[in-house]
């Protein structure tokens, strides 16, 4: 090989090799970095502009400061979350291949994409759902009701004193006349508001707090281990109460106090992982070559505990969702709100008077 194509490596003994200055860092700022930086410019002259003209654009509803939350949650995982999921072709190629073998995790991917397209889009399709008193109370489709039961006019066919359910509402209607369609959709939106915002506030913390605990070791490792003891010895169900005491009940409120005060338990996954990867040979050698710390957490231990993080985030979310679900659905929720949860829709349909009975063959 000649000098001119010859690595730094074949010139240079591996002790003095600048591990940080091949890996480029310091030389050029990260795509990513800028993407999201455009992106939230972006969304700061949305805000702007839709607040001087009192109109939502992206979605058909009022923004409101978790509406904002969400989008900027969203640039966040579309710009450093999604991208080192495509780093590695050949690993994804051969990770779905297996994947695809497993019928019912097929099923389930399909049904998260679907329900999260939904969940983006529905709204803005669908608009908020509105309530229509002459048409309240219809019955779903292949389902019927008595004529007199249904509030106002019956909107499909009437067929022996029974009103019968029309692809005009497929899921019916609610007592105030709300198409259920919309307000699945609704609540599909709040749910993955919850997951979102959460998710972005929970794994930059637990990542963080769980590298240096689990790296540093000694007093460090004491002294953040502690707090994450006083964090969890201190529910965030209490905060959120105490909040929802003295200012009232806000989704954004349940947001932010479960995505900062819920990690401690996925710190210590990470905690836990990084103490048993610390001592592994490739760390030892990057460490004897002069390799950073911030590069040996970023490079070498960062990418070993990132599906540690999955995880137990992804245990936490749902648990978030059913308990946004109950709150609402008990009343020390978000009532009322423009885009009704799972929780309010099932708390009023179980307050109104059932209605439905199966379709007479």
């Amino acid at each position: 090989m000649s000098s001119d194509t010859a690595s730094p490596t074949s010139e240079t003994p591996l002790e003095s090799i600048d591990w940080d200055g091949l890996d480029g860092t310091g030389r050029t700022i990260p795509w990513r970095l800028v993407a999201f930086v455009v992106g939230l410019a972006g969304l700061v002259l949305l805000y702007r502009y839709t607040s001087s003209h009192h109109v939502g654009i992206i979605y058909w509803w009022e923004p409101t400061k978790l509406t904002w939350l969400f989008r900027v949650s969203l640039l966040v995982l579309v710009c450093f979350a999604v991208p080192p999921m495509f780093r590695n072709s050949a690993k994804n190629r051969r990770h779905w291949r297996r994947f695809r073998t497993n019928r019912v995790a097929v099923i389930s991917l399909a049904y998260l994409v679907v329900f999260v397209l939904l969940a983006l889009v529905g709204p803005a399709l669908m608009g908020r759902p509105r309530p229509h008193i002459h048409a309240a109370r219809q019955p779903p489709l292949l389902f019927s009701a008595k004529e007199g039961m249904v509030t106002a006019n019956c909107i499909g066919h009437t067929v022996g004193g029974y009103c019968q359910g029309s692809l005009t509402y497929p899921l019916g209607t609610s007592a105030l006349g709300q198409d259920m369609v919309a307000l699945v959709v609704s609540g599909m939106h709040v749910s993955l508001q919850v997951s979102v915002i959460t998710a972005v506030f929970m794994i930059p913390l637990a990542t963080a707090v769980g590298l240096v605990a689990g790296y540093s070791g000694g007093a460090i490792d004491t002294v953040l281990m502690r707090y994450v003891d006083v964090q969890q010895s201190v529910p965030a169900f209490v905060v959120y109460l105490i909040l929802v005491f003295l200012t009232g009940p806000s989704l954004f409120a349940f947001v932010v106090v479960f995505g900062l005060l819920n990690w401690g338990n996925v710190a210590r996954l990470v905690r836990s992982e990084v103490i048993q990867r610390r001592e592994e040979q490739y760390i030892e050698a990057a460490r004897s070559a002069g390799v950073s710390r911030l590069t040996i957490l970023r490079k070498h231990l960062l990418p070993n505990v990132s599906n540690t993080v999955l995880i137990g985030t992804t245990q936490k979310i749902p648990q978030l969702v059913l308990l946004e679900t109950a709150l609402t659905f008990i009343e020390i929720g978000d009532i009322g709100r423009w885009m009704p949860s799972f929780g309010e829709t099932i708390s009023v349909g179980l307050n109104a008077q059932s209605y439905t009975e199966p379709m007479q063959v």
